[in-house]
């Protein structure tokens, strides 16, 4: 119990530093594209904070795994050079026995790491798709407000609403369309829907179009004039598969239905199986250099991850059925987890 405890201990809180570490790594990413995104007007800046929080969630399951790797593996390593797997062995705890904390720290992990690909990620990335659907979709009329310069999100039309001390509300409108600049002055403005589209009509104005020749401009004065903001769209938004609910995927299970759930399961199945690696990878030599080990992980981790979305890839055409693909991958793994036993047996 003591040998289980203390080496339980150690694989707990490494782990739950390598994922930390990672969870700021990928923090970091997504708040410098979200930020760009923003910035370029494809998200509004308003749901930034909510598309963060539901992007970290789909990230935290291959953060968990990776992060349960780690941690095994620095374990093992820091036993290594300490010569405490050494002093166990001595101490009557053969190699076997090593796997008894390991699949204590592994179990959990897996079956958190299962609820997240089966129900949270996909929810959290079904939510994430909702609101940039209707961030797409939105009506560039909220954002008008008087006093305040607003531009579309493609960057063509900019709008200053000015109230005038009678009530009125007067307008300011850039437009760009076909690479030339209009600018239009109203003295009324008026929004309305006219089939499933968004219109402004504005009232009492004049119209500055840009020529072909540099600081020649047509100048139009009208009455009233009537400008498209936004054109009618699909009310149902299409999503990604990997949106899909656990119940709505298994109702009318196809070939892409069945790769889905192939993905969905790998990474619960992938943190077990490279956890048991990790204890071959770990053992060296004191005198041993840990820069290899390092790198054979990053690759066998790497490697691993991506065969498993190539078996998506694979039943998704109907080269792989369901079965196979979802056994490959595992398969390879559980080979190579018997070659790493064999070598560090030869080895001693």
């Amino acid at each position: 119990m003591i040998f289980r405890r203390s080496i339980l201990a150690e694989i707990v809180q490494n782990a739950a530093m390598a994922a930390f570490g990672l969870l700021a790594v990928a923090l970091t990413v997504l708040v410098v594209r979200l930020v760009s995104q923003a910035a370029s007007g494809d998200l509004p800046s308003d749901l930034l904070g909510t598309v963060l929080g539901l992007s970290m969630l789909s990230q935290v399951p291959l953060v968990l795994v990776l992060g349960g790797f780690a941690g095994v593996l620095l374990t093992v390593q820091r036993l290594a050079r300490d010569s405490e797997l050494i002093v166990w062995r001595v101490a009557g705890v053969s190699r076997i026995k090593f796997y008894d904390p390991l699949i204590v720290f592994v179990m959990p992990l897996s079956a958190v790491v299962l609820w997240f690909t089966l129900w949270v990620s996909p929810w959290a990335d079904r939510q994430r798709a909702e609101l940039e659907a209707s961030a797409a979709t939105r009506d560039e009329t909220q954002n008008v407000a008087p006093g305040v310069f607003r531009e579309s999100g493609d960057g063509r039309r900019v709008f200053f609403v000015m109230t005038t001390g009678e009530g009125r509300n007067q307008l300011f409108a850039r437009l760009l369309h076909d690479g030339k600049t209009s600018v239009v002055l109203a003295g009324g403005v008026e929004l309305f829907q006219r089939d499933g589209a968004q219109w402004i009509r504005l009232h009492d104005g004049r119209r500055y179009d840009e020529g072909d020749t540099p600081l020649a401009f047509r100048v139009e004065q009208f009455t009233w004039q009537e400008l498209l903001l936004q054109s009618k769209t699909s009310d149902v938004p299409k999503f990604k598969l990997k949106t899909v609910s656990l119940e709505r995927l298994l109702m009318k299970p196809g070939r892409e239905e069945l790769a889905e759930l192939t993905r969905r399961l790998g990474l619960p199945m992938a943190v077990v199986l490279l956890t048991l690696m990790a204890l071959p990878l770990g053992e060296s030599s004191p005198r041993t250099s840990k820069g290899y080990t390092l790198v054979l992980a990053l690759l066998i981790f790497v490697a691993y991850t991506n065969f498993i979305n190539v078996s998506y890839g694979w039943i998704a055409r109907g080269k792989l059925p369901f079965t196979a693909g979802l056994a490959l991958p595992h398969a390879l793994a559980l080979v190579t987890w018997l070659a790493l036993l064999l070598w560090r047996r030869k080895r001693g």
